[in-house]
């Protein structure tokens, strides 16, 4: 009933463009449109699987410069590590050297000091066997000497001679005690924080020695006496 209204009015209907595009399509063209979208899906794909590739590389790129990252800063860290160590042993070493040479320091200074002062101490020695007076004095002497390192080499008669300790300075002859012993001691020795400060001058008694020169002696008088016997009995 409309149209027959439109055809009185004088109007046609004309067709949509769609409609037109599609009806001035052929039929090949028409079979040929869904493979064109299939080849652009299809690239599309590609490019995001090349573009997933891309991505996946550069994190991997990334994860490698990190691990490189983190080495140098392990070997920094061993490299800082040892250098504090050694600076740690030559402090140590330092302390130590230092220590040591406080001592000898100190062991030198006082040495000359007391070894000044050992005459001192000897006269007190031989004086309080006449004034029994001087004998509180060389105590207290000594013990201030003993708290300073100081220390007597205690020898007594008929003990091995020493030459690390003692020097010779008589030789005797004494049957009654064994050779190279002591006889007596002259000057005592003293030791000064494990060290010697003075030997000791002692007497040694030298029994060995005089017996070959005896019997060397001897033997000599006795050959003289027999040349003899036998020249008076010839004649």
């Amino acid at each position: 009933m409309s149209e027959n209204i439109s055809k009185e009015q004088g109007f046609e209907s004309k067709p949509s463009v769609i409609e037109s595009q599609n009806q001035s399509k052929t039929p090949v063209q028409q079979q040929k449109q869904p493979q064109n979208k299939g080849f652009f899906h299809q690239r599309k794909q590609e490019n995001e699987i090349k573009q997933e590739e891309v991505t996946g590389a550069g994190e991997t790129e990334g994860k490698k410069n990190e691990f490189k990252t983190e080495t140098k800063t392990e070997l920094k860290m061993i490299e800082l590590t040892e250098t504090l160590q050694r600076l740690q042993a030559e402090f140590e070493n330092y302390q130590k050297r230092n220590s040591k040479q406080n001592e000898e320091f100190k062991y030198y200074a006082n040495a000359k000091l007391i070894e000044e002062l050992l005459p001192v101490l000897d006269a007190l020695e031989q004086g309080m066997k006449h004034d029994p007076a001087l004998k509180v004095v060389y105590e207290q002497l000594s013990l201030i000497f003993k708290k300073n390192g100081l220390e007597k080499i205690k020898l007594e008669k008929g003990m091995k001679f020493d030459h690390e300790t003692m020097d010779c300075m008589l030789k005797e002859t004494n049957l009654l005690l064994k050779d190279d012993v002591i006889v007596c001691v002259l000057v005592a020795g003293y030791v000064l924080n494990g060290k010697i400060l003075r030997h000791a001058k002692v007497s040694v008694n030298v029994i060995e020695k005089e017996k070959k020169e005896n019997q060397g002696e001897m033997g000599l008088d006795g050959g003289t006496s027999n040349i003899k016997e036998e020249a008076s009995r010839k004649s």
